[in-house]
């Protein structure tokens, strides 16, 4: 009897969004794919993607062509963002029960072995794209349509709690993220003052308290300057009006206090005369 082949399995078969879905969250976890096969059989489609490690991940089949619809239209989506991401593309034919066997999680060794060493392999995938996608992609526009998601790796570890809960109210953890800058700053330098004030005072200046030692003077003003220009740009204007802003918009200012924190966070503490010692205006 053939042995099961053990494989990754993503997506549902005969549903096309979640095939879709299943390939956006490879590509936006990091998973770096390398080839990408087109299971056809008639006008139904899966895929068989290959990582740069050797990994061996099999989309069910959800995808469709040759009507208006929705399964046509995501196949189209999908090929030109693997496209856009640099993975290579071809189709091969197989069976019915192929597609039946990939849809049930359930393709054999040999079914594996047939799609990895099959001479008929096709590179022109075009006649499944519409040329909405490949303007798109010619304008690196496909992501648009991926979710809008935090970045968990490279937030500041005291963002943690504000990022793991920020959809909940992303206005009230932005307001929180302000003031907790303003309230760490005003720990490490002892200056009463608030938002671009206390920035200028801990930042610039001969009575600076807070420099980035490596970095040479046009470096540490224009840094400085980011903290007060944020707090006058984004902080200031939150703090006093409602807003209804794109989630986009909102994790892209998310982004934009994180990379504060960041710097705050290599700043190192001078005294008034080392600052003064180090020429720092």
């Amino acid at each position: 009897m053939d042995k099961l082949s053990g494989i990754q399995y993503v997506g549902s078969g005969g549903i096309t969004e979640c095939c879709q879905d299943a390939v956006t969250r490879l590509l936006q976890h990091g998973d770096e794919i390398a080839s990408a096969r087109v299971l056809t059989y008639a006008n139904v489609h899966g895929l068989w993607l290959v990582t740069t490690v050797g990994e061996a991940i099999a989309v069910k089949a959800g995808f469709a062509n040759g009507y208006p619809g929705e399964g046509p239209r995501r196949f189209s989506y999908v090929l030109e963002l693997l496209s856009l991401h640099g993975v290579r593309v071809s189709e091969v034919d197989v069976t019915r029960g192929l597609i039946n066997r990939l849809n049930a999680s359930a393709l054999t060794e040999s079914d594996v072995k047939a799609i990895e060493s099959s001479r008929s392999a096709r590179g022109d995938w075009s006649a499944y794209t519409q040329d909405r996608h490949f303007a798109q992609r010619l304008e690196n526009k496909l992501w648009a349509d991926f979710p809008v998601v935090v970045p968990f790796a490279v937030i500041d570890p005291r963002l943690a709690d504000l990022a793991v809960s920020f959809w909940d109210g992303p206005n009230d953890r932005l307001l929180t993220a302000y003031k907790r800058l303003e309230d760490v700053v005003r720990g490490r330098t002892g200056i009463r003052a608030h938002g671009s004030k206390l920035f200028s005072q801990a930042f610039l200046g001969p009575d600076a308290r807070l420099q980035w030692p490596d970095k040479d003077k046009a470096e540490q003003v224009s840094r400085a300057q980011l903290f007060t220009a944020s707090f006058g740009a984004f902080r200031n204007p939150r703090a006093h009006r409602e807003s209804d802003e794109p989630a986009a918009v909102l994790l892209r200012e998310l982004l934009a206090i994180n990379q504060l924190f960041v710097l705050e966070g290599e700043a190192r503490e001078l005294s008034r005369d080392k600052g003064n010692e180090a020429g720092v205006q």
